[in-house]
């Protein structure tokens, strides 16, 4: 019994280790590097500068921070930080008001029908992403789906300029960030 035991906390240990050590080498390893080039001086073509010398016996540590002084410093970079932010903001809000009375309508609904709802939340993750993405430029284009649907049916006169807006922006982040707050929520 204590063999079966010990083999089964071995298993499921390999079974985690796997995949962490795989998202260590394929993330947090390209990280630091590109960390460790962003504080270093480059020699001439090569990037990676020295970052420590070791003189009579005396460690240097030479630490450049010019880089990330020039962004905080730059108005265009913090701006489009800000932007960036906001944008997130107005996603994340979207996502739980929309996804927040789905997520609580799965977890009520009859059990005969949860797995068509969660259907509809997995579905979209079968197709590319990018696909997915390409086919809302067909429908905010100015001569896409929705602007000929309005123009037929008399609402409006000229096509609008949906595409490359903030509305498409938030449009797309929310339709592609939405069943990532579905699916935690329902859970």
């Amino acid at each position: 019994m204590h063999a079966l035991s010990l083999r089964w906390i071995t298993g499921r240990r390999v079974v985690i280790a796997v995949p962490f050590l795989w998202l260590t080498f394929a993330f947090l390893v390209p990280f630091l590097i590109v960390m460790r080039i962003s504080f270093t001086e480059s020699d001439g073509g090569n990037p990676f500068g020295t970052l420590m010398t070791m003189v009579d016996g005396v460690i240097t540590l030479k630490v450049k921070i010019s880089n990330y002084l020039f962004i905080a410093q730059d108005d265009l970079y913090v701006m489009t930080y800000l932007s960036s932010l906001k944008f997130a903001a107005i996603t994340t809000v979207l996502c739980l008001i929309i996804g927040y009375p789905f997520a609580y309508f799965m977890a009520r609904a009859r059990s005969t029908l949860r797995p068509v709802l969660m259907m509809m939340v997995m579905l979209p993750f079968w197709t590319s992403f990018l696909l997915r993405i390409y086919a809302w430029k067909g429908i905010l284009a100015n001569n896409g789906i929705l602007n000929h649907i309005l123009m037929s049916m008399g609402v409006i006169s000229e096509p609008l300029h949906l595409m490359n807006t903030q509305f498409s922006l938030i449009i797309g982040m929310v339709y592609a960030y939405l069943p990532f707050m579905i699916l935690p929520l329902y859970a």
